[in-house]
């Protein structure tokens, strides 16, 4: 009798177990569906064309455009969120499979061309809740390309990044393929971007990195550390950049009028009126 009561024990602490694994394991999808859902992925929305060729209306309707786009640079492909080493990594891996004869894509700048980016700026567009910070700015960039034979011409695409308060550089837009000329200005490139969500209202760094096509390896590269314009730019996506309105509601006091204590009644609503005057902000 005392084993069959040892035994009945057993298999009771043995259910029991088993019932607390499955809702243990029940339990933890749940709560990491819920932590990942907390988390807000950057998502931007960013074009680029040469500069000369974009006019102020055109800029407007590029700014338009960019906030009404349902899909964003990160989901379509022109922004990929990978943090720059990790990119230059994957970069050196090509490379040396190249030199290693498993791939035929060129790896290194013309021989006879060398890159410069000469110069960059930033302009700050939209601060709807005017705290300072911009959900929508643009980046100017002038690259140069020098030649040791009759060939000023060359093909190029850049990388841009952005650094949260001085971390890790992430990549957040790649242009389209341009031509660019010599040393003139003509070909200045400008990038105009928008948050549209997970950037904190914070300050950004950006750093420009330029490539060669059908070449691997940064052909020049320009960040914050170049130039005061690209350092610390106050920025924040649409969700911290809501529009701020102030709405002043009278409640109206119908006047009634008595026979007894008419005057001391009119001062009492007069009162009355101002008590329930409120002041609502959104």
């Amino acid at each position: 009798m005392l084993i069959n009561n040892k035994a009945a024990k057993s298999v009771r602490a043995n259910s029991l177990k088993k019932i607390m694994l499955l809702i243990t394991f029940s339990i933890l999808p749940l709560t990491y569906v819920t932590a990942s859902e907390l988390k807000v992925l950057p998502a931007s929305v960013s074009q680029g064309a040469l500069k000369h060729s974009i006019t102020e209306s055109q800029r407007k309707k590029i700014i338009a455009t960019n906030k009404l786009a349902e899909l964003s640079d990160q989901v379509s492909g022109k922004a990929n969120t990978h943090i720059r080493g990790s990119t230059l990594n994957n970069q050196a891996k090509s490379t040396a499979q190249a030199k290693s004869g498993e791939a035929t894509q060129k790896v290194s700048n013309h021989y006879d061309q060398q890159f410069t980016i000469y110069s960059a700026a930033s302009f700050l567009q939209e601060d709807y809740d005017r705290d300072g910070y911009y959900q929508t700015f643009s980046v100017t960039f002038d690259a140069d390309v020098y030649s040791y034979s009759e060939n000023h011409l060359a093909e190029v695409y850049a990388l841009l990044y952005l650094s949260k308060n001085g971390g890790p550089w992430q990549h957040y837009f790649t242009t389209d393929n341009f031509l660019i000329e010599g040393d003139t200005d003509a070909d200045e490139y400008e990038v105009i971007s928008t948050f549209m969500s997970g950037y904190e209202s914070d300050h950004y760094d950006v750093l420009i990195d330029l490539y060669q096509v059908g070449y691997q390896g940064i052909a020049a590269s320009y960040s914050a550390d170049d130039s005061n314009a690209l350092y610390a730019l106050p920025l924040e996506s649409a969700e911290y950049d809501q529009v701020y309105t102030e709405v002043i509601e009278v409640i109206e006091v119908v006047e009634i009028r008595q026979t007894h204590g008419g005057s001391l009644f009119g001062l009492l609503l007069v009162l009355l009126s101002g008590l329930l005057m409120r002041v609502k902000r959104h």
